[in-house]
């Protein structure tokens, strides 16, 4: 499997090439067996698939600013039943339900002492960000000692008041900081499946979430889970089982089953050989040495595949 991307975060290109193929497209046309696609599909008229899937991530009931998107001759792959039937009674197509993979490094770390909640998304009103500052707020007026560290750079027009409040800048993975917490936070209107709450479970940290039906069907419960009312009516049950704690529980994400689409026969090596093109005069610590602008020099240079795509994440080098 090959990802193509126009604009992309170099780090998180630098994090995917470890496992996969990772190519910024330039405008070429791209033959391959299947094409996996979502959001705005401008590529398409530069594909030639035999198959061609959509993929539904969204609960285009509840997500107003979502409509559905149709593609003649596409199929549909549906990250959850509820995304599925949303797409489905919206559009009177039918789809396939294949549940995210989740596949986590588990880290070698232990709870912290004491309450430490841990958040991960933005704050805009789809995703609760009123709720956890609300939730902050009476947290305070109890007299609980806790922190709660909010991973993100969009935190709108919600300013917190709380002194155990911390905001930090995102990070591409959050395992290590899931693991050590009490609880993870994710209070939203809506969602189609919810990554993060099920990367939390499987890291043994139980969830503070709103009771959405997506979330019950990647198997939230009363034994894992502490459920927040959308208005906040339940707030003192709630906190008084925060306090209180979840006991150890096991949990078992949804089988996805992508393994079915994907040719295993074909291994991705990493550390494969490939020529770049030098864009911008640099200095690689990989080659020790100075590069030079290949417009320049007319010479390309060889480098590990993982490593070309990150630098080409970087705008230093095309292959």
């Amino acid at each position: 499997m090959v990802v193509y991307y126009k604009e992309a975060d170099c780090e998180q290109v630098k994090r995917l090439s470890k496992n996969i193929e990772v190519h910024k497209w330039h405008g070429e046309h791209i033959k391959c067996k299947r094409f996996f696609g979502n959001y705005g599909l401008d590529i398409l008229d530069y594909i030639d698939a035999e198959e061609k899937y959509f993929i539904i991530h969204c609960d285009y009931k509840k997500n107003k600013i979502c409509k559905p998107l149709i593609y003649p001759g596409f199929k549909y792959i549906a990250v959850s039943k509820l995304a599925g039937e949303s797409f489905k009674e919206l559009t009177g197509l039918d789809y396939e339900v294949i549940y995210n993979p989740v596949s986590i490094d588990i880290p070698n770390a232990k709870k912290k002492e004491g309450l430490h909640i841990v958040c991960a998304m933005r704050m805009s009103g789809e995703k609760g960000g009123w709720r956890v500052d609300k939730f902050s707020e009476e947290m305070d007026k109890r007299g609980i000692k806790y922190d709660l560290t909010i991973y993100t750079n969009k935190t709108k027009k919600i300013n917190f008041k709380s002194k155990n409040v911390i905001i930090k800048e995102p990070k591409l993975d959050l395992t290590k900081e899931m693991k050590e917490a009490s609880f993870l936070l994710a209070p939203s209107d809506h969602e189609a499946f919810g990554l993060s709450v099920c990367e939390s479970l499987t890291l043994g940290t139980p969830v503070i979430i709103t009771d959405l039906p997506a979330y019950r069907e990647i198997g939230c419960n009363e034994e894992n889970s502490i459920f927040l009312d959308m208005y906040l009516s339940n707030i003192d049950e709630v906190i008084d089982k925060v306090v209180k704690g979840i006991p150890q529980f096991t949990y078992t994400p949804p089988k996805s089953n992508w393994g079915k689409y994907l040719d295993n026969k074909k291994q991705y090596n990493p550390d494969k050989i490939v020529e770049v093109k030098v864009l911008k005069r640099y200095t690689d610590v990989f080659l020790k040495k100075k590069l030079e602008k290949y417009k320049i020099t007319n010479q390309t240079e060889k480098m590990p595949i993982s490593r070309a795509a990150y630098l080409e994440a970087k705008g230093l080098v095309e292959w």
